[in-house]
């Protein structure tokens, strides 16, 4: 096959030489005759008439060189010009001026030939990349094509000549009946019998004898004269073509109606399809105005083009690429077909109207009118092409058409849907009933894996990315094709095994929140590209509807949570051993739970106002002195209560402005307890005084806390006295922490930092100092305080809080307001501890950070805290400054870095404030 191939393009080679030589052409015949050139014929209006050369001329010299040395008459006349001829006419001489004509260039024979090498590369592919058989025979086919195309008996009739001419000639009776058998073959096998299949071949190898006798050996069987003999042949090479090309047709249609094998009939589409478009504009410009007039149109060279297109769709049905993309395929090409004839008749009538209309010396007008009409047409063009494809999908897609218009716009309707389980079951029955896809199912994402949406025993509930391959992450996966290295066979066999032959990746912010998985056609037909590209538009939306229905998902149950905190905060409220009213501005009582009707000794269904409920109310209102005190009050069974009563505003959207929230708590034991902590409380504040001897009050310390723990442990845990006893251990571990802090002040060392909640630090330092703040009449205001988390100490941010707040109550009067909020904004935690006290004078300012600085001196002022709230800030990456004027209070502000990022609750902070009195 190989010695073969090279044999014959060898001599498609040759051929072309030849015919190409035929170009370079003389205008008048001639023959040598004793070293001397005989002119034996002249061409009507040529150079050779035009320079006066006559029939029976001898010429002599040729440029002045005797013809006997001319190596090439033609050769030498073309390459040297205009050049002079001695000739003898007769007995005289004359010298005349010659000039070759130009070049004859067959374009057709050029284009054939480009085919025909196409012809030839098209299936030399198809050979080394199909299957045996088939792929064998059609480069055979495509062999004897292309030397049909290459092979032109021209130049003079010598032995070579005689060789293209009879191989030209085997080729043209060899090629119908190697089409008959390759249709017989290919896709299915219609004739067994290789005696049948060889009788194919007998009627063309008696007509290249026959033509081989005329030609080689001088028509010796005498079955005809010679001239009738070629006429005859010639007839018959045109029945003979025709009859075996309409045998191989019918055979092509007998596979195609007997076959039930999909593939095979997509097979025979292809071909339909390349034979069609490349064929049937070769016949109608070239073939049947040869036949009929014996010279084709003007339109010959370009009617030979199309002619490339026919192997070009054998090699894609025997390769099965792109197999099924045959209504594809006819789309764009009559799509494109009929916008070019559009644009073309339209353009050229433009053309004429112009032409006809605008006179010939408006040449820049009609130019610049013909320029614009042809951007007009060209504007119009697109759109009508996407119109003529709308057509012709109506016609290919029948009754699935309507569906797949609709599957364009079921992008949009996607973002509509908030359940998982009715977005799925919808995508499903579009499929089906847009591209009649049985199957398909599809996986979620689930952390770093996807879960199956619909349960299939052949199937693996849940899969990994990895185990799916690179493929997923740019396009959609045809499971059919060879698989790469990095898929998983546990996978992708079970996914073939059930029926399904397609991935499509579900991608939403370059992840893949989900795949896609499809079967084939009804009948098993595989998807064609249209079919992909209009699967893989809806994928993005598919991923965005899915993340949108998780989100929904999430929300719903966040309501449910939300629902069940409310139900839970009123069972919290009801359960509250603390008595809660909330109530209006006008003293109606609207809203209250079980603890306060126990307390002032009535029945939750009476309707009374807060008056008479609860009297001491209005005290507790109209009061400016103090906001929440201790209150002595004798309910309606006449038991007499100690209690504290807490009044702050209640601001919501839907609360009438006025509205309050009032909080009573028993407090006659707790004042007991007060007292002894506001006492403990002296004694703690005393102890940072004498940081100087700090290492002497560790002793005592020591054996408080011991103490404490021997109470402790003595005192039942149900002794009101017994959680006294824990704060009381508490206080002394804060104390020793606290020297230890003055110790580490003196001798600056460095403690190692742990992750601490500074919201928790408030909290716990408010609770502790908020019964002396309230026994000197101090309405203590904090913020409700965000999660802030920073690299730190507890105690040592408890100390910074104690120090500003213990400064913030000396600094004020009886009655007068400190206030505390955090903010979290981006990367830090901003802490202010503001009052209403007397202000710090500006030059104290700059100088109060630092130690033994105080503006209390002689009061039991150190002037350590600050300094130790400073190096403590400091040693947290933080900082800490004071903003004050004389009269009007000061506000310290503490900046640290957070250690996470914490969640800022938005909003007016004025409105999420607390009051504690």
């Amino acid at each position: 096959m190989a010695l073969l191939t090279l044999l014959l393009v060898g001599g498609g080679f040759t051929s072309f030489q030849r015919k190409r030589s035929s170009f370079e052409r003389l205008d008048f015949q001639f023959h040598w005759s004793s070293g001397r050139i005989i002119v034996d014929g002249i061409e009507e209006g040529g150079g050779a008439l035009r320079s006066g050369l006559r029939v029976g001329d001898e010429i002599l010299m040729v440029g002045g060189v005797p013809t006997s040395e001319v190596d090439g008459l033609k050769r030498t006349l073309r390459r040297v010009g205009p050049v002079d001829l001695l000739v003898l006419r007769g007995a005289d001489t004359v010298v005349l001026r010659y000039t070759a004509p130009g070049l004859r260039v067959d374009y057709h024979y050029l284009f054939l030939c480009f085919i025909g090498f196409l012809y030839l590369a098209i299936g030399l592919f198809t050979y080394i990349r199909g299957p045996g058989g088939e792929s064998t025979l059609f480069f055979l086919l495509t062999l004897v094509t292309f030397v049909v195309y290459i092979y032109s008996p021209s130049g003079q009739l010598d032995e070579t000549w005689k060789a293209i001419f009879l191989a030209d000639e085997l080729a043209r009776v060899l090629l119908p009946p190697l089409t008959l058998h390759f249709f017989l073959r290919f896709p299915k096998l219609l004739v067994k019998s290789r005696a049948a299949t060889a009788l194919i071949y007998v009627p063309p190898a008696l007509l290249a004898l026959w033509s081989a006798d005329v030609m080689l050996f001088g028509n010796a069987l005498a079955l005809a004269p010679a001239e009738l003999s070629m006429r005859l042949i010639d007839r018959w090479e045109m029945l003979h073509f025709a009859v075996y090309l309409t045998a191989g047709f019918v055979a092509l249609v007998w596979a195609y109606r007997s076959t039930g094998a999909e593939p095979h009939r997509r097979q025979i589409q292809w071909i339909y399809l390349g034979v069609g478009v490349g064929f049937i504009p070769f016949l109608t410009l070239y073939l049947v105005p040869y036949v009929m007039r014996g010279e084709g149109t003007a339109y010959t060279t370009v009617a030979v083009l199309p002619l490339a297109l026919i192997p070009l769709a054998f090699a894609v049905a025997i390769l099965k690429y792109k197999l099924w993309d045959v209504e594809v395929v006819i789309k764009e090409v009559l799509a494109y077909t009929l916008t070019f004839v559009f644009g073309m008749i339209a353009f050229s009538t433009v053309n004429l109207l112009l032409t006809q209309v605008i006179e010939e010396r408006l040449v820049l007008e009609r130019n610049f009118l013909a320029f614009a009409s042809g951007l007009l047409i060209a504007g119009v063009l697109v759109p009508m092409k996407s119109k003529i494809e709308s057509w012709i999908e109506m016609v290919l897609y029948r009754d699935t058409y309507r569906h797949r218009r609709a599957m364009a716009d079921f992008g949009y309707e996607l973002a509509t849907f908030h359940d998982f389980a009715e977005l799925i079951e919808s995508l499903r029955q579009r499929l089906r009933a847009a591209l009649e896809i049985e199957q398909t199912n599809l996986y979620i994402r689930e952390g770093a894996g996807f879960v199956i949406y619909a349960d299939e025993a052949e199937l693996p509930r849940q899969i990994r990315e990895e185990d799916l391959g690179p493929r997923l992450t740019t396009a959609p996966v045809a499971l059919d094709q060879p698989r790469l290295p990095d898929e998983s066979s546990d996978v992708v066999d079970p996914l073939v095994a059930a029926g399904y032959r397609y991935l499509f990746p579900l991608r939403f912010r370059s992840r893949i929140e989900g795949v896609l998985i499809c079967g084939a056609k009804r009948g098993e037909w595989q998807l064609s590209s249209d079919d992909l590209a209009l699967i893989s538009s809806l994928t993005a939306p598919v991923a965005l509807a899915i993340e949108n229905a998780r989100l929904y998902g999430r929300l719903r149950r966040q309501i449910a949570e939300i629902a069940s905190l409310k139900e839970y905060s009123e069972n919290i409220i009801e359960s509250s051993s603390s008595s809660i009213v909330v109530v209006a501005a006008d003293g109606t009582l609207l809203t209250a739970n079980h603890a306060f009707w126990d307390l002032v000794g009535r029945e939750p269904s009476e309707e009374l106002g807060i008056d008479a409920v609860f009297p001491p109310w209005r005290e507790i209102v109209a009061s400016t002195e103090r906001s929440a005190a201790p209150l002595h009050y004798v309910n309606r069974r006449g038991d007499e209560k100690y209690v504290n009563a807490t009044v702050s505003p209640f601001r919501a959207p839907d609360v009438p402005a006025g509205t309050s929230v009032l909080v009573i708590t028993e407090v006659t034991e707790r004042v007991r307890l007060e007292r002894q902590l506001q006492e403990k409380d002296r004694l703690a504040s005393l102890g940072l005084l004498a940081a100087g001897v700090a290492h002497e009050v560790n002793t005592p310390l020591t054996g408080i806390s011991s103490y404490a723990q021997m109470l402790i442990a003595e005192t039942p845990p149900d002794d009101p006295r017994h959680e006294l006893l824990k704060k009381m251990e508490q206080q002394t571990f804060r104390a020793s922490h606290i020297v230890n802090n003055l110790l580490d002040f003196a001798a600056d060392r460095k403690k190692a930092q742990s992750r601490a909640s500074l919201g928790e630090a408030i909290t716990t330092t408010v609770e502790l100092h908020e019964v002396l703040l309230r026994g000197r009449g101090i309405q203590l205001h904090v913020a409700e305080l965000p999660e802030a988390m920073v690299e730190g100490d507890t105690y040592e941010l408890q100390q910074v809080v104690t120090n500003l707040l213990l400064n913030a109550r000396d600094a004020v009067r009886p009655g007068g307001n400190i206030w505390i909020e955090l903010e979290v904004s981006g990367s830090e935690a901003l802490l202010r501890v503001r009052d209403d006290g007397r202000g710090i004078p500006i030059e104290m300012q700059k100088q109060i950070f630092k130690p033994l600085v105080t503006g209390r001196r002689g009061q039991g002022g150190t002037g350590l805290g600050l300094a130790v709230s400073d190096r403590i800030v400091r040693g947290l990456g933080g900082t800490i400054s004071v903003a004050s004027e004389p009269g009007r209070g000061a506000e310290f502000r503490v900046r640290l870095p957070l250690l996470v990022t914490t969640a800022v609750q938005q909003g007016n902070t004025d409105d999420a404030r607390t009051d504690h009195r």
